[in-house]
């Protein structure tokens, strides 16, 4: 790809999931469905990517993100690779339990996580850190196979947060300050080693 040519990468988070306990739960890497509220969400999304022709579709291996790329892309003739790099960050032990259950259980670690999310793991489980040392690798490799035409890539809020850290210089650690709607877009523009955000969190279309 030489200087002049500018290629556009889509990062999309999923639809809202169908969980239990009124969401208040962790759920990382469990593979929850989506939610009827979201199948709706992705449908709407559909409208607002059908003038986007991708030269390359990826998804993360979870059932939510697969769904909603699928959704999304319903009508469109694309090959959705997945790519298990791509997964939501894994909870360890505090998958799936209640945020009362971990607050109760784990205090003294939970209260340590809430202060560095960055690098602070839940037993057994992964930080936002390690999160991105498979993430970053996942998606240079994309990069490196698809250097032109534009690029969709369907992923958790985790994911994309790591990714933006990486590139944006963005602070890992403050992740949740930041909003990260479901179904929201980010738009990243690369031109050779250049990369430029264009656009964070755009829903266009949505209601």
């Amino acid at each position: 790809m030489n200087n002049i040519e500018k290629q556009k990468i889509y990062l999309i988070r999923h639809a809202k999931p169908e969980l239990p306990y009124e969401g208040k739960i962790y759920y990382g890497s469990t593979d929850y469905p989506l939610s009827k509220e979201g199948i709706m969400t992705a449908k709407n999304l559909s409208d607002g990517l059908k003038n986007i022709n991708a030269n390359a579709v990826f998804s993360s291996d979870l059932k939510r993100s697969v769904d909603t790329a699928e959704i999304a892309l319903s009508g469109k003739a694309c090959n959705i690779k997945q790519v298990s790099g791509l997964r939501e960050i894994h909870l360890g032990e505090w998958e799936g339990r209640t945020f009362d259950e971990v607050r109760s259980e784990w205090n003294d670690i939970y209260e340590k996580r809430g202060a560095s999310f960055d690098s602070v793991r839940p037993p057994g489980g992964e930080s936002f850190k390690d999160l991105q040392k498979r993430t970053v690798p996942a998606f240079k490799e994309i990069l490196d196979n698809n250097p032109s035409g534009n690029i969709l890539i369907f992923a958790h809020g985790g994911v994309i947060w790591t990714l933006m850290c990486n590139y944006f210089c963005f602070k890992l650690n403050d992740i949740f300050y930041y909003p990260m709607d479901f179904c929201g877009i980010h738009l990243i523009e690369r031109s050779g080693e250049f990369m430029k955000l264009i656009k964070y969190n755009w829903t266009p279309n949505l209601s």
